[in-house]
């Protein structure tokens, strides 16, 4: 049982869900989401912001009505202890293996742009103490870290009122021009900056009167779709198609861009910045996966959560390379469009049919 001490009030939940989907994606979207619907690519965020809401009232569905009120209690409701355990094991390596994509694609990012011949491993030695530290305690301290996540790198926003200087309006027209299904094609891939909301079905049980905290899951959605959103359209007013289809990190080029009197690259201090938002992003994921094998094995969260960063360190030694890093982008992206908009709706059918089952029985 949870103490109400160790909770937090509802609207944390804004900030929670906000963390867990600006993390380093933020930073090179644009060309990935670019390959199907091209000018008209931001309408797929639009469609994918509105889906993730979709996919956050079916998770309230079954967090709600259940006692406990977390996946693992869920999946051992649905399909009895072994085999909920099981899918919660699966859960949590899948909470992990998002982790590990955002903290080697960061690396992979202050590998290039800032020091080239900085070792994987150093880097490592210096954000996982961090990490254990953020995680090993109350998960108060990660939501501590999701707040300053949020509100920290706010100020950034501002830069992007440079590029609109070179903005060109027939960069994003003709619009509608592209199929329903291309859009969609699109929006399948910019899902992926939204996947981190699935820690919610790990935190919801720590959060006070969960069940009024809707409202601020769906306002941190909003916020998440309408700052990608921003940036998309800003993007493809600076950039025109021959340059987005050789883009790799669309953001960090509109930041080299920026002139200060006082600063010659602005883009150093961004990544710098930016690592505010991918240590809450982290943070969370493997806080959510330790906590789900701690409902699993009943090891002492502190015990999995070292576990999980020592395998985490491994992970990240042997997936270098663009290559590597690609490969890892796509099996989570495609993990979690499966986990999120298959996984999640079938759930919730199944835990709706058991409970009713439940019901008329009793």
């Amino acid at each position: 049982m949870i103490s109400l001490k160790d909770k937090v009030s509802g609207s944390m939940v804004f900030f929670l869900i906000t963390a867990s989907q600006v993390g380093v994606g933020v930073l090179g979207f644009q060309s990935a989401i670019n390959k199907y619907a091209e000018q008209d690519a931001w309408m797929s965020l639009i469609v994918a912001g509105g889906a993730i809401s979709v996919i956050i009232w079916f998770m309230y569905g079954m967090l709600s009505n259940n006692a406990e009120g977390d996946i693992a209690a869920i999946h051992e409701f649905t399909y009895g202890k072994w085999i909920g355990a099981f899918f919660t094991i699966l859960f949590s390596a899948y909470l992990l293996l998002m982790a590990l994509v955002v903290l080697r694609t960061y690396i992979e990012i202050i590998q290039v742009w800032m020091f080239p011949h900085v070792k994987v491993w150093a880097l490592l030695l210096l954000i996982i103490p961090l990490i254990y530290y953020t995680t090993a305690d109350k998960f108060r301290a990660v939501v501590g870290v999701c707040f300053l996540g949020v509100v920290y790198p706010l100020f950034l926003i501002l830069s992007f009122l440079f590029p609109l200087r070179y903005a060109r309006l027939t960069n994003i027209l003709p619009v509608m021009d592209h199929s329903f299904m291309e859009i969609m094609q699109s929006s399948s891939i910019a899902i992926l900056e939204f996947m981190g909301l699935a820690a919610l079905m790990v935190f919801y049980p720590f959060i006070r009167e969960a069940r009024h905290s809707q409202k601020f899951a769906h306002f941190g959605n909003l916020s998440t779709t309408a700052l990608y959103l921003l940036i998309c359209v800003i993007s493809y007013l600076y950039y025109n198609q021959s340059e987005m289809e050789n883009l790799i990190w669309g953001t960090l080029n509109l930041w080299k861009i920026i002139e200060l009197p006082f600063m010659d690259r602005f883009e150093y201090f961004g990544i710098a910045t930016l690592f505010f938002s991918i240590l809450p992003n982290v943070a969370l994921f493997v806080w959510a996966s330790a906590r789900s094998l701690n409902r699993v094995f009943g090891l002492a969260q502190a015990k999995m959560t070292g576990i999980l960063l020592f395998i985490l360190f491994i992970t990240c030694l042997v997936s270098g390379g663009r290559q590597g890093i690609n490969f890892l982008n796509d099996i989570a992206g495609t993990i979690g469009l499966w986990f999120l908009f298959a996984y999640i709706p079938v759930l919730f059918f199944i835990n709706f049919i058991r409970r009713k089952v439940q019901k008329d029985g009793s």
